[in-house]
């Protein structure tokens, strides 16, 4: 019998996220989710809507992409309509503050984990703070492959909060004494998820501010978004991603 859960995430995937398309038609294999800033959209090429999502092609690579709102609600939404789909990878990028020292504002940070901050993990079999890992074989290999060609890139652990404003000085010190890189809104709920539907999952962060510095930046406007965005756009197009 069909139970309530699964006739919801079908009714949401056909009404919201596909609007009327037929999901089964959506080909890649490869998902990049980009949270707030639209950072691919300009570069795909043939480029088909399929309701929310699209399709393109990077350097010759099929690849899905969707900008998603900060936050987890409308990515309960992608990520559970990905059943009907294709899909076994996704790539999500977004930005974040430092948590360490010698992380600097333009640096690149892939996390292979988050602690899990946010409120919707635990619906996933996690518990509030666990850490919850991304893949490690897709982390390691976007990092590498960002380090070779030469980016301020950092590889380890992120926490994930669901109060953005509320990152206290208290907050920030412990963050930073359990060794975490950087703070963000989704990262843990990103990887419940993708354990969830049995996919790959990792994300790349550029660092806009660095609590604690206590300094921000103005990185979204500058060369560093450019080469960020350069990086994971070769690395998309590479062997190393299969699309």
């Amino acid at each position: 019998m069909t139970t309530w859960e699964e006739k919801f995430v079908r009714f949401v995937a056909e009404r919201w996220v596909f609007q009327g398309s037929d999901p089964h038609e959506f080909t890649p294999r490869t998902l990049v989710l980009a949270f707030g800033e639209d950072f691919l959209s300009p570069l795909l090429e043939q480029h088909r809507h399929y309701g929310a999502l699209y399709s393109g092609h990077i350097g010759g690579q099929q690849i899905g992409y969707m900008r998603v709102v900060p936050g987890t609600v409308i990515l309960e939404g992608v990520m559970r309509s990905l059943a009907f789909t294709r899909v076994d990878t996704v790539i999500a990028l977004g930005t974040c503050g430092a948590l360490q020292q010698n992380i600097d504002c333009g640096d690149i940070i892939v996390a292979d984990a988050a602690q899990a901050g946010d409120c919707l993990s635990m619906h996933y079999g996690y518990e509030y703070n666990q850490v919850i890992q991304a893949d490690a074989g897709l982390s390691t290999s976007l990092s590498g492959f960002l380090d070779r060609r030469g980016l301020p890139v950092h590889q380890g652990p992120i926490v994930t909060t669901g109060a953005v404003f509320r990152e206290t000085d208290e907050l920030i010190a412990g963050w930073n004494s359990q060794g975490y890189l950087g703070v963000e809104l989704e990262a843990s709920a990103l990887f419940a998820l993708a354990h969830w539907m049995k996919v790959k999952a990792t994300i790349a962060l550029l660092v806009t501010d660095s609590p604690v510095r206590g300094e921000t930046s103005d990185v979204m406007r500058g060369r560093q978004r450019g080469l960020f965005i350069e990086g994971l756009t070769n690395f998309l197009r590479s062997p190393e991603v299969t699309a």
